[in-house]
C-alpha cells in the first residue's frame, strides 16, 4: 500500500488530536538488481545500458508485475538513487555487481492493462409504434439517452478519472457524477453553434494534470463550459451517472474510457 499522510487539528482543551483528512503520498520503491558479465568489458557495457535506461531525463520507467494467473499491473516510476557504484567486496567483483535501485512513483497507484470502455450511439429514430402489424401487442422504440441513470462499473480499488468523447452533431450536454458534480455545455437557442458540430469529436480529459476539453482540431472549448464545472471521477465499484445529451442527428455518440487504479499489484 502507498504511504498515507494524515491531517489533524490540535486543541488546547482536549486530549489528543481531531482527525481531519488524509491523502496518499508518492510511493518509494526499491528493486535489487544483480549484473553479471562474461568479462569486465561486458559488465561495464551492462552498467552503461542500465544507467541510460533509468535516467529520468530519458523519461519514466515502468515496473511491471505479472502474477501466476497472468494478471499484470504496472507502476510508473522515476529513478532516484542507488547507482552510484559501490565497489566494496560484498557489492561488486571483476565480472559482477549489484545495486539497490530506488525509484519514486509520483502517481502511487498500480494500473491494469485493460481499459474500461462504454459507448452510446443514437439511431436515426423509429416510429413510436410498430407499423405493418396490429395495434397489439404494443412495441415501443428505444428512447434517447437523456436524464438517465447510466450504470458505470469501476473494478479498481480507488476512483478513476475518465476520458469522454462526444461525436457530433451534439447541440448540448450535461454529465453529472454520483457525487452530484457536473459539467457540460448548454444547448443554445436556434441558430447558435452546436456544442459539437457534425463530423467533429470533442474529448473531455478529466485526469489530474491534464484537465482539458478540446475537439479533434485542437480548439479549446473550456471557455464554453457552463459555470462552476466539476470534472468528476468514477468511484470504485458500481455507481450511476446522469447523462443529459441533446443529439442533433443520428451520427451523434458518447464514449466513456478510463483505466482502473489499484492499491497493490
Amino acid at each position: 500500500m502507498p504511504p498515507v499522510e494524515l491531517y489533524a487539528d490540535d486543541s488546547p482543551n482536549l486530549d489528543g488530536s481531531i482527525y481531519r483528512g488524509s491523502r496518499v503520498a508518492a510511493r518509494q520503491v526499491m528493486i535489487p538488481v544483480y549484473l553479471h558479465g562474461v568479462d569486465r568489458r561486458s559488465l561495464r557495457e551492462l552498467k552503461r545500458r542500465l544507467i541510460r535506461a533509468v535516467n529520468p531525463k530519458n523519461g519514466p520507467c515502468l515496473i511491471r508485475i505479472t502474477e501466476g494467473d497472468s494478471q499484470t499491473r504496472t507502476l510508473t516510476v522515476f529513478y532516484k538513487d542507488g547507482l552510484q557504484g559501490d565497489e566494496g567486496v560484498d557489492s561488486a567483483g571483476f565480472r559482477w555487481t549489484r545495486y539497490g535501485l530506488q525509484f519514486t512513483a509520483y502517481d502511487p497507484w498500480w494500473y491494469g492493462p485493460d481499459l474500461q470502455v462504454a459507448e452510446w450511439s443514437f439511431s436515426g429514430g423509429k416510429p413510436l409504434l410498430t407499423t405493418g402489424k396490429g395495434l397489439f401487442p404494443l412495441s415501443l422504440s428505444q428512447g434517447v439517452l437523456s436524464n438517465s441513470s447510466v450504470p458505470i462499473v469501476n473494478p479498481g480499488d480507488v476512483e478513476a478519472w475518465p476520458v469522454w468523447q462526444l461525436k457530433g452533431p451534439v447541440r448540448g450536454f450535461q454529465l453529472t457524477g454520483p457525487d452530484g458534480g457536473s459539467f457540460g455545455i448548454s444547448a443554445g437557442a436556434t441558430g447558435t453553434p452546436d456544442a459539437v458540430p457534425a463530423g467533429r469529436v470533442l474529448t473531455i480529459d478529466t485526469r489530474p494534470g491534464v484537465k482539458s476539453i478540446r475537439d479533434d482540431q485542437g480548439v479549446n472549448l473550456w471557455p464554453r463550459l457552463d459555470g462552476s464545472p466539476a470534472l468528476w471521477p468514477v468511484p470504485a465499484g458500481n455507481s450511476k451517472a446522469s447523462v443529459n445529451l441533446a443529439a442533433g442527428g443520428p451520427a451523434a455518440s458518447l464514449r466513456l474510457t478510463f483505466r482502473p487504479r489499484y492499491e497493490s499489484y
